[in-house]
């Protein structure tokens, strides 16, 4: 592949020099940013179409009428064919989130099984997110309930661990209590060596990919070497395999690949809306369905849109079905199938229904999915559409570069030097999202310093930002349009220095807001201005700021109320750490805690009745 660089001032000179083959552009703003990746079967004809005559392009393609006056500098890569283009656009969509491409957005988030193939030791767990770098996905299912107890059962036959980092172990390289229960393999001390357990992750994709019947033969197999060799209990994790694997055919909780799974595609588009919905089909039963908006598809026909979203859809899942059912064909068939062959090794088979039972429903889907986006639509013009006037407006009053689409807001919670802690919340489109909140326990900085402790949050925070690994962390992994900090000028200086030293400070705005006077602190006003309370754009701001103070104070209070606990238990004869970390996993709280008679605590896996009674006596002397 050759990659070539164009500047801002050659751009009309070289387009005819661009060649006519196959390859992705990026085009670029005035701060490097990539702002758009599009793939081509000709580059030349392609990246000359957003360079015709700004009447032209405003009658034929809005979008790019708009972006093309911020196109600064363009990229672009030479491919060898045109699914290699369309892979390596892909790749690039997902990497950078360029500002005017194409993306969905899911309504009703289905959990999918997530397998971190990248990890020296992968972790296999449920997710309903679907941006997680390095990792392989199975499903969507519907029933949560049984998914998570084929989860729970699956990790426990094949003993993998749970801790969540990239590394194994939770503290250092001391087993945790579900290595001594026998419920994790103990990757962080180096009882199982790393081929070991991934041949266990290798089995569970097997499972999951429907190949159940080779991988009993195989298991049987080795069952019967070991117990030859006389290695009794690897022969016994070997049978308990087996008895999963059969009991899994018997009593099937999870959908795996089968012939009979399907998809049907709903497709439904107006001026100012697009939307998609998949009717899921497993087993031969209808399995559930899921609602998908889009932005940025001004400048695609339906075919396009169509085509980009079953290509971003599936590219992630590994059991995706071989037959889906859509409404019309999209653009690129061929393409399309091409590349989940070179892709996944898989051939799907793409069906317009034309009459029968398959037309019907194919009939159905497409009128929820109108139904759909009617719904959505109202929704927009009923309240959402205020809320992004009041972040305009926001964007105005302050001089903001972005609109502040997303914003996130810190807070640090003390007690003198005592338990410090940060937190992040943030809101997206005026909204909460409580799952992407974080807490932060403050590690380096010792003393009362609150403008030290506020830089360790963000350098901690946008780290992750600069990062190329696997993250779990979609909140992390996002980058903020506007940050919020809750204090005075003091802290706005100190947290922009941050943003400074991580060439971060073009890209992301800043703002601060004083508690008591309300004053906001930015760039247009570095001495303050008092706002206005009733007004639509600052209640976001005190919302946002309000909201970060309560759950560093949460945060705060559950530190301090765990270390009351423990100080506690070190009064009681017979309680080491062992027993501490069984009894603060039952118990919340003190009270709780006091609460309690012997007999329910001689209940609790490793308190003996001793510990029991002395507890007892030592919470009611």
């Amino acid at each position: 592949m050759e990659d070539i660089k164009i500047i801002k001032d050659d751009i009309l000179k070289i387009l005819s020099h661009i060649p006519k083959k196959s390859g992705v552009y990026l085009f670029k703003d005035k701060d490097a940013r990539i702002i758009y990746v599009g793939k081509a079967k000709s580059l030349n004809s392609r990246v000359r179409s957003y360079f015709k005559s700004r009447k032209t392009l405003s009658e034929t393609n809005p979008k790019a009428y708009y972006f093309s006056e911020k196109i600064d500098s363009i990229d672009y890569i030479v491919t060898d064919s045109e699914v290699e283009a369309f892979i390596l656009e892909i790749n690039l969509i997902k990497k950078y989130r360029p500002k005017f491409n194409s993306f969905f957005r899911d309504d009703k988030s289905y959990p999918f099984i997530a397998i971190t193939e990248e990890e020296e030791f992968p972790q296999f767990f449920i997710t309903r997110n679907k941006k997680i770098r390095g990792a392989r996905y199975f499903g969507p299912y519907t029933n949560v309930s049984d998914l998570r107890e084929s989860v729970e059962y699956i990790s426990k036959v094949f003993r993998l661990r749970d801790c969540k980092k990239t590394k194994p172990g939770k503290t250092g390289n001391t087993p945790c209590l579900n290595y001594h229960m026998k419920l994790c393999s103990g990757p962080c001390i180096g009882e199982i060596s790393k081929d070991e357990y991934r041949e266990n992750i290798k089995l569970i994709i097997s499972v999951l990919s429907g190949k159940n019947k080779s991988l009993i033969a195989k298991l049987e197999k080795q069952m019967i070497n070991f117990s030859k060799e006389q290695e009794y209990e690897k022969a016994l994790d070997a049978k308990n395999k087996i008895d999963f694997l059969k009991g899994l055919n018997n009593e099937q909780k999870i959908y795996i690949n089968s012939e009979y799974s399907w998809d049907f595609i709903g497709f439904c588009q107006s001026d100012d809306f697009a939307s998609i919905n998949i009717f899921m089909y497993r087993n031969g039963e209808f399995a559930g369905y899921s609602n998908f908006l889009l932005d940025n598809f001004e400048d695609m026909n339906k075919e396009e849109i169509l085509s980009d979203f079953i290509v971003k859809y599936y590219e992630n899942i590994s059991n995706m079905p071989s037959k889906i059912y859509i409404p019309f064909l999209p653009e690129s068939e061929e393409l399309i199938i091409e590349f989940f062959i070179k892709t996944k090794n898989k051939r799907i088979n793409l069906k317009v229904p034309k009459s029968g039972a398959n037309k019907k429903i194919m009939d159905m889907v497409s009128n929820n999915c109108r139904l759909f986006a009617e719904k959505k639509k109202f929704e927009k013009q009923s309240n959402h559409d205020k809320l992004f006037n009041d972040l305009i407006e926001l964007q105005g009053k302050l001089a903001l570069s972005n609109i502040p689409r997303r914003i996130e807001c810190y807070d640090i919670s003390n007690l003198k030097e005592s338990f410090a802690v940060g937190s992040m919340v943030v809101f997206a489109d005026g909204y909460p999202l409580n799952n992407n909140y974080r807490h932060f326990k403050i590690k380096t900085v010792k003393g009362q310093d609150d403008f030290a402790m506020l830089q360790e949050v963000l350098e901690r925070r946008l780290s992750y930002l600069k990062k190329s690994k696997i993250y779990f962390d979609e909140s992390f992994y996002m980058k903020p349009d506007l940050i919020i900090i809750d204090g005075g000028k003091g802290q706005l200086s100190a947290a922009s220095e941050v943003l400074e030293k991580n060439k971060l400070d073009k890209s992301i705005d800043i703002i601060s807001i004083a508690k008591k006077e309300e004053i906001i602190f930015c760039k247009l006003h570095p001495e303050g201005i008092k706002i206005n309370k009733d007004n639509g754009s600052m209640r976001i701001v005190i919302r946002l700021r309000d909201e970060a103070h309560r759950f560093a104070l949460q945060y705060h209070r559950k530190l301090r109320d765990k270390n009351m606990t423990f100080s506690f238990f070190d009064s009681v004869k017979g309680i080491g750490e062992k027993k501490k970390a069984v009894l603060y996993e039952n118990f919340n709280s003190m009270e709780e805690l006091k609460n309690q008679d012997v007999k329910t605590l001689i209940k609790i896996k490793g308190i003996t009745y001793i510990d029991a009674k002395n507890i007892y006596d030592a919470l009611h002397k």
